[in-house]
């Protein structure tokens, strides 16, 4: 049930992200139109980094464990991890690259499997599907990694 939370936790902190995802001419430059690659590339990883950053007061909102973990403590938990713990911090963001990573992969022979574009035009079923594989697997899977390895180190730093 706690893995359900934390993934819960995480598609509510990347909703911006997603916005960003299912717009073709944010995120690529061969989708027809004015290609808006560098603006949506900047607005989605600061988007993602927003989330990485808030998706504890989330899951606190959602999964709350008085008094170590509520919405009011979950970002000051975390915090002490950073501050008290931080190799064991580092290697949680390791954890989080490399589900990242693994998603983009997937997303990758996805869409040599089956391309957006073809001869100049845009198939938007076919760009939203990969789409939401970059999103399900290499932001909301990482970010609840994340969230899970931060969540367990805050209860074993007491």
């Amino acid at each position: 049930m706690r893995f359900l939370r934390a993934l819960l936790s995480a598609v509510v902190a990347t909703l911006p992200v997603l916005a960003i995802l299912l717009i073709p001419d944010l995120v690529r430059g061969d989708a027809g139109g004015v290609p808006l690659v560098g603006i949506g590339s900047t607005l989605l990883n600061a988007a993602f980094i927003a989330a990485i950053i808030l998706v504890p007061k989330v899951n606190g909102w959602l999964d709350p464990e008085a008094p170590d973990w509520t919405t009011a403590t979950a970002m000051a938990a975390v915090g002490a991890v950073w501050r008290n713990r931080i190799w064991l911090a580092l290697l949680a963001v390791l954890a989080l690259l490399a589900v990242y990573a693994a998603g983009q992969t997937v997303a990758y022979f996805v869409g040599q499997a089956n391309p957006a574009v073809t001869d100049g035009a845009l198939d938007y079923s076919t760009f939203l599907a990969q789409e939401m594989t970059v999103y399900l697997l290499g932001f909301v899977l990482s970010l609840t990694t994340y969230l899970l390895i931060m969540r367990a180190l805050t209860r074993r730093a007491d």
